[in-house]
């Protein structure tokens, strides 16, 4: 998840990029339940919390319980944990699945602008989704490293954005899950086929009972190599955390 959009860049750019502005009021923490005021803002604290692939990403993460007809490309699939909901887009489907629980193995890369609190703490509760994604259109989908864009975020988050997350790799493989979806070696364009699934996971701060919006964008592949926009697809829906 990532959130999962695997990112790299120098620290400078980094931190002007993620720097996140909200709307009015002092914040509180995001796992306590409570809401953030809404002139609260977020700054990145550290480069180092880019999202990429992990170690999880190699043969064997994940297993395939054979409810889905997986793509020949793609790492097993996982039906671990509670499935809360499916997203459906135009060509493609996204089963929501609530996987684990644990806590953040160190500090996330945002702050609080006004405050400088860190906004997920080493020792904050996380929590693990998988998203199981299928091709239900008639056509193939070819599609770039990033496969697809999940995009979670609790319905009363006061902070633009997305929401802070573990970046350590090693929560993923001890839940049997990957964020990068893809076997080592396969090179794109991955194409999707009709009826083929994958599935990406990502993890973030954790309220239970939260309701949670959840948006997915896909993006295929142009001939090219280059993403066609043109062709971009994105579907949410909202689900509640257990």
């Amino acid at each position: 998840m990532r959130i999962h959009l695997a990112v790299k860049s120098s620290g400078l750019a980094i931190a002007g990029l993620l720097a996140l502005t909200a709307c009015g009021g002092a914040p509180a923490s995001p796992t306590t339940g409570g809401s953030e005021p809404s002139s609260s803002s977020s700054v990145a604290a550290s480069p180092s919390a880019s999202a990429s692939p992990s170690a999880a990403s190699s043969e064997g993460a994940g297993t395939s319980s054979g409810s889905y007809k997986t793509a020949a490309w793609a790492l097993p699939i996982s039906e671990a944990g509670d499935k809360l909901g499916t997203i459906k887009g135009e060509s493609f489907s996204v089963d929501v699945y609530q996987v684990a629980t644990d806590v953040a193995s160190k500090d996330s890369m945002f702050v609080d602008k006004d405050t400088k609190e860190n906004l997920l703490k080493k020792g904050d509760p996380v929590v693990y989704m998988n998203y199981v994604v299928t091709n239900t259109s008639s056509a193939e989908i070819p599609l770039s490293h990033s496969l697809i864009t999940p995009n979670a975020k609790y319905t009363d988050w006061k902070y633009l954005g997305g929401m802070p997350s573990d970046s350590s790799s090693d929560g993923y493989k001890k839940h049997g899950l990957t964020d990068s979806g893809v076997k080592l070696k396969e090179k794109d364009p991955f194409v999707l086929k009709p009826g083929e699934s994958f599935n990406i996971a990502e993890n973030f701060a954790y309220t239970a009972g939260k309701e949670t919006e959840i948006k997915v964008t896909m993006t295929p592949q142009g001939a090219d190599g280059d993403l066609d926009h043109d062709k971009k697809e994105t579907a949410e829906s909202t689900v509640t955390l257990k």
